[in-house]
Formats: C-alpha cells, structure tokens, sequence
C-alpha cells in the first residue's frame, strides 16, 4: 500500500500534471446511458460486476447502519481521487478506496486520511490551465455531515491557492456501498432564479436489465446535485441551475457540462424535462433515500 498523507498536510500539496477531463451525462433522459469514463468516488461497479453489485443490492438494507467506514485515496499528479464508503471495517475501507484510484487511472495514488468511522470525508479540486498542463490544489474535510466536510475542503482548497475550487466527491461512512456517493449542494447560484415548483428532490426511473433511478435536487438558491442510484457508472455532478416560465439552464462545477432546455410541471409533484439528451418525466419525493 502506498504511502499514508497525512490529512492535515504541513505542507500543501501543489504541482503541475497533466489532467484528463472527465465528463459525464446527467439529465432529462428517457434511459441510463452507460457511461465508460471513469468518474471520482466510488460505486461496487469499479471493483466488482453489475451482478455482483445486483445482489448485494438486494440483500444490503437500503439505509446502512451506523458505525460503518469511510475512507479516500488520491492520485496528486492527476487530481483523481477514489473513495469508498459503507464498509465493514478500516482496513476494508482504506483498500476499496486505493483500488478504486487505481481503477479510474491513478498512478501515484496515497490514502490522504485513515480510514474513518462514521464520518463525511470530502475533497475539493482546482485545476488551473497552465499552457498545455494544469495547476492542482487540493483541500480535504473530514466531519459528521456532508455539507461541513465540503465546506472544510473548500476552503483548505482556497488556502492551497486554488482559484476554481470545486468538490470531486464527499463520502459517508453510512452512505449505501452499492451506489457512488452523493454530493452536497455547493453554493454561489443566484437565489431566486428557480422556479419554486421545482425546489426539492425529484427521482427518475431508469428502465432496463437492472433499473435503478437517478437523483435530482434542486435548491432555492440556484445550485443543484445529482447523482445515479443506477448501475450505469454515471457520475455525480453539482452545479447552477435556473429555471424561470418553463424555460431552464444547468451549468455544472465538477465535469464538462452545460445544458438547456424547457420543463412542465404538473402538480402535485410530476416534472417532465426535455433538453439536450432527451425528455424525462421526474418524481418530486420526501428527500435523497438512499
């Protein structure tokens, strides 16, 4: 196993690399397009087979219990990073984790933090174009919620000198071990911009030989999140978002992403959403289930 990285690093970690873009397709779609590239996070599918990951959805229960493991491993000279989440133990967590870094192309990976119990890990990224290379600042947060790990990254990423700092992933020790993680609402949209029918979180059925469902919230401030509870290996993005008299414009922070397109809602809680790839009809439910 490679070299542990202390997670409060004394001295930040800064260099230039070449960095591959990584993108991915998530929105209004009638069906889960596979998806080949490799994503940041975790799901069963990088380290085991759409049926093994089938089964183990099956018998997992939908909610992990308490007192499981979280655990991440990046690649500093590509800004790839693979986590794993809902483990049995420490040592299962800290090996999922640099074995999904390895899968997605990591070549220098190194667990940035042991192996943590009933925690929220979270890593935010920059990249800075410098002619046909890339700056990378990293920050990392470790705490008992999403949403404060992410904003503890955040902001370690700013003191590293990062100017586009964005969060790659943030895994829970409790988040289901079948699916990649989730990531939190970000911040900085325009507050206002967004069609209140359309704040919450809103489900879409994908069809197929394993089905599963992808997850859309929106928020009132102008951000959004989704991710894939799918076994299609899509990956999770966050970004803006603003929808205004049917009319709505997504820009996402972490992938190469923009789109544009017209929504209907129908109340009490139905939203039929066409745009670049397609149209899908979307479920408004209580909140991410997962």
């Amino acid at each position: 196993m490679s070299r542990m990285v202390e997670w409060v690093l004394t001295a930040k970690i800064k260099r230039v690399a070449a960095i591959p873009i990584l993108a991915a397709v998530m929105l209004a779609l009638p069906g889960a397009l596979a998806q080949t590239t490799p994503q940041v996070g975790d799901a069963c599918q990088l380290t085991k087979t759409v049926q093994a990951c089938v089964s183990l959805a099956r018998t997992s229960s939908t909610k992990p219990a308490a007192g499981l493991f979280a655990a991440m491993a990046i690649s500093t000279s590509t800004g790839l990073a693979g986590t794993a989440h809902g483990q049995n133990t420490k040592d299962a967590a800290e090996k999922l984790a640099m074995a999904n870094c390895v899968a997605i192309g990591g070549k220098d990976c190194s667990l940035v933090k042991p192996g943590g119990q009933s925690t929220c890990l979270a890593l935010a990224v920059s990249l800075t174009s410098v002619g046909n290379y890339s700056e990378v600042n990293f920050g990392y947060g470790a705490n008992a919620d999403r949403a404060t790990s992410a904003t503890q990254a955040l902001t370690e990423c700013r003191s590293d000198g990062g100017k586009y700092c964005v969060i790659r992933a943030t895994p829970c020790a409790g988040d289901n071990p079948v699916w990649p993680s989730k990531l939190p609402l970000q911040g900085g949209g325009d507050p206002g911009s967004v069609d209140p029918n359309l704040v919450g979180t809103w489900e879409l059925d994908i069809n197929g030989p394993t089905g599963g469902r992808w997850v859309w919230e929106i928020g009132a401030d102008g951000t959004y999140q989704v991710h894939s509870e799918a076994f299609d290996g899509a990956q999770s993005n966050l970004g803006a978002f603003s929808a205004k008299e049917g009319h709505y414009t997504l820009h996402a922070y972490n992938i190469t992403w923009d789109d544009a397109g017209t929504y209907t809602y129908q109340a009490p809680g139905t939203m039929i959403a066409s745009g670049k790839l397609g149209t899908g009809t979307w479920h408004k439910i209580g909140g991410d289930d997962e």
